[in-house]
């Protein structure tokens, strides 16, 4: 039976529906290689949203996997130019892409890709498109560890005794200050002028200790010194909206790689810690900084809690407040959207995640650092190395229902193999 000009005109209206749902996404998910990004692509994609991932191998090996390529909800994969190459192509290019494809939110995770992306923002918002991070006056104080220190002393908030220095010239003085081990800081993890990351060195000598400040103050940017606190490290994530708290967890990282101030490797929620949650909320609005954001401590040998960093978006631990029934990139989309948002203030303690192919690094770096800080003698290193497969029931890579990330991992860690093997077997 021939259909009726109005089934066809109602079917020609139900296809231009699905043709242009086809082009629009919910999210678009920066930084697909990295952890806290699966993480996100995960969430979102389990709770019905229309999900892009997108990487510009800035960091990471474009001949490898990407873990977030590799996720069953990713509806669409799409490769950046390079931030560390070209940033203004970077931004352009997720200017173009939501230009294209009409997507509410921007989800970026690392430094690199906020860096960038901080200067189309207005662009991005006159497309009808919101990135998932606090304000850019905000940014720039939480990504600068000299303005966030400067607020924390204002505040009576505890950090380690530091020295900053602005050229080599300054070095000895800085040098008088501290007795070895000490830690070196870039004032902040992105220099955009050298397109590089930095991250903290513990020196153990006065040569690694020139090195090290050269090779900061070469990026452009001014170097932190800091007496050496060696106790547990603590971390306070929150998402703060109106200058509220919405979503709260603590967690305690076990390990990092590198082992100071790296990438969380294994870590394990708390009970909010009293001494450093009050703390954590009164400097983050002061900063000015709603969204997401992890507030970073270390204990000393007396148990007395030491600001170290604040980190303004969706760091390395977000599978540990997932597992533990903080779901903080849903929260953070509903957030960036302008939905309500839940208040999330209660959550399970004692869950451990793990990194695993970092953990592989971990305890391949610590074979090489025996008897630097944060070292372990090598046969206590493997011992808890493989301890913790009995304990860790929830793996950064791995999930049931989405197991390509972790295939793609599988691949890396033997390509890393490969090369190591490849390395020792040949001559010197």
């Amino acid at each position: 039976m021939a259909k009726s000009s109005a089934q066809l005109r109602q079917a020609s209206t139900a296809s231009r529906i699905a043709l242009a749902n086809a082009f629009r996404y919910d999210v678009l998910v920066l930084d697909a290689a990295f952890k806290q990004s699966l993480a996100s692509i995960r969430s979102l994609g389990r709770a019905g949203l229309r999900v892009a991932a997108a990487e510009s191998f800035a960091e990471s090996d474009p001949r490898l996997p990407v873990a977030g390529f590799r996720s069953k909800y990713s509806a669409l994969n799409q490769v950046l130019p390079s931030y560390t190459a070209d940033s203004a192509a970077y931004s352009s290019a997720i200017v173009q892409f939501v230009r294209e494809y009409p997507t509410p939110v921007v989800l970026p995770t690392m430094d690199g890709s906020i860096a960038a992306i901080m200067g189309v923002r207005e662009q991005l918002a006159d497309l009808g498109c919101s990135v998932a991070l606090a304000s850019n006056a905000a940014l720039e104080i939480a990504n600068s560890k000299e303005r966030t220190l400067a607020l924390a002393r204002q505040m009576g908030i505890s950090y380690p005794r530091t020295v900053v220095i602005d050229n080599i010239g300054d070095l000895p003085k800085l040098l008088t200050e501290f007795k070895f081990p000490f830690v070196l800081k870039p004032n902040i993890s992105w220099a955009s002028s050298a397109a590089v990351r930095l991250a903290p060195i513990e020196v153990v000598d006065e040569s690694e200790a020139i090195a090290t400040a050269e090779q900061f103050l070469a990026a452009g940017v001014s170097v932190l010194g800091q007496q050496w606190v060696s106790g547990r490290r603590e971390g306070i994530t929150l998402l703060i909206t109106d200058g509220e708290v919405r979503a709260s967890c603590a967690h305690a990282t076990l390990r990092t790689t590198p082992a100071l101030g790296g990438a969380s490797v294994l870590r394990e929620s708390i009970p909010i810690p009293t001494d450093i949650f009050d703390s954590s909320v009164r400097l983050v609005r002061a900063i000015g900084l709603d969204g997401p954001c992890e507030v970073e401590f270390r204990r000393d040998e007396h148990n007395r809690p030491f600001l170290m960093e604040v980190n303004a978006r969706l760091a390395g631990t977000l599978t540990n407040a997932i597992h533990s029934g903080v779901d903080l990139p849903l929260l953070v989309w509903k957030w960036a959207a302008r939905l309500p948002v839940d208040y999330v203030l209660s959550y399970r303690t004692g869950v451990r995640t793990r990194w695993l192919r970092g953990d592989v690094r971990w305890l391949r770096d610590n074979s090489v650092r025996v008897g630097r800080p944060d070292s372990l003698p090598r046969a206590n290193a493997l011992l808890t190395f493989a301890a913790e497969f009995a304990r860790v029931r929830h793996y950064d890579s791995i999930h049931g229902l989405d197991l390509g990330p972790a295939l793609g991992e599988m691949q890396i860690m033997r390509t890393a193999a490969g090369k190591a093997r490849r390395a020792s077997n040949s001559p010197t």
